[in-house]
């Protein structure tokens, strides 16, 4: 059985032996800016798409948020790969998942345009979350896998103009920086349309934030884009394999590792 919250989370100073008074005060920080951000944006993200609904109001304000949060934590990130992507193309993004702060360095640094796939308990929080469904993301129950892949494969008629699906496969944050099972329904969900896969891999961010931590610090993250995995002609047999390939190629360019204070030591 799975142990509460409250016994999985280890305390501050074991995450992070040398964390200093400035670090807590960026943690608090960052943390109230996030909070402040978010209220502030919604309402008029809320109110344009209701006159004008567009895909690309949501892609705005969710970079204005991410790069306000980012600024206040102190953390940054860089892409490689960027060749991989044929601007046009839409894609089923593939990134794997070993922090919340993820979402930072995708938002900042993936030149995809992309509809996130969230939990429908997200798109409940008010404002929050009615802006997160107004600006296109698509609503899973992830506790039931068949409404989830059934709301995947309604959220793909969204799929038109170069606009790309992101979804963790992984499902949740890796409580480490190896990388958990994949779920079928991402890989099920590009059989079923032929949209190539594009996985992306992210280091860094677990030691930044890691899961069950209430403690982050400042860092660097890499996103690396790999070369898009076809997907045409496939068929649900297929599935068990192109989950492989694309675990393979995340894992060519996961560094488990990776510190993101390397540049920070002497500080």
């Amino acid at each position: 059985m799975e142990k509460s919250f409250a016994k999985r989370t280890k305390p501050v100073n074991e995450y992070y032996p040398n964390l200093r008074f400035r670090d807590i005060i960026r943690m608090l920080f960052g943390a109230a800016v996030a909070v402040v951000v978010a209220i502030v944006l919604a309402p008029p993200m809320l109110l344009i798409t209701l006159v004008s609904p567009s895909w690309r109001v949501g892609q705005f304000f969710g970079y204005v948020w991410s790069w306000s949060v980012a600024a206040a934590m102190g953390i940054t990130a860089s892409l490689s790969g960027a060749e991989n992507v044929k601007i046009g193309d839409s894609y089923i993004v593939t990134p794997n998942h070993q922090s919340y702060i993820d979402v930072l360095a995708l938002e900042l640094v993936l030149p995809v345009k992309v509809l996130w796939v969230i939990k429908k308990e997200l798109a409940r929080i008010p404002f929050f979350g009615w802006a997160l469904s107004r600006s296109g993301a698509i609503c899973i129950n992830r506790s039931n896998s068949e409404e989830a892949v059934k709301s995947l494969r309604e959220g793909s008629s969204k799929l038109v103009d170069g606009w790309s699906l992101l979804i963790y496969p992984e499902g949740t944050r890796s409580p480490t920086t190896s990388l958990q099972p994949f779920k079928k329904g991402p890989f099920m969900l590009a059989v079923q349309t032929g949209i190539s896969i594009l996985p992306v891999t992210i280091n860094g961010a677990y030691r930044i934030w890691p899961k069950y931590s209430i403690a982050f610090r400042p860092g660097h993250m890499t996103v690396t884009i790999g070369k898009p995995i076809s997907t045409e002609g496939l068929s649900e047999e297929d599935v068990l394999e192109l989950i492989d390939k694309t675990r393979r190629a995340i894992l060519d360019h996961l560094d488990e590792d990776y510190s993101p204070f390397r540049d920070k030591m002497k500080s």
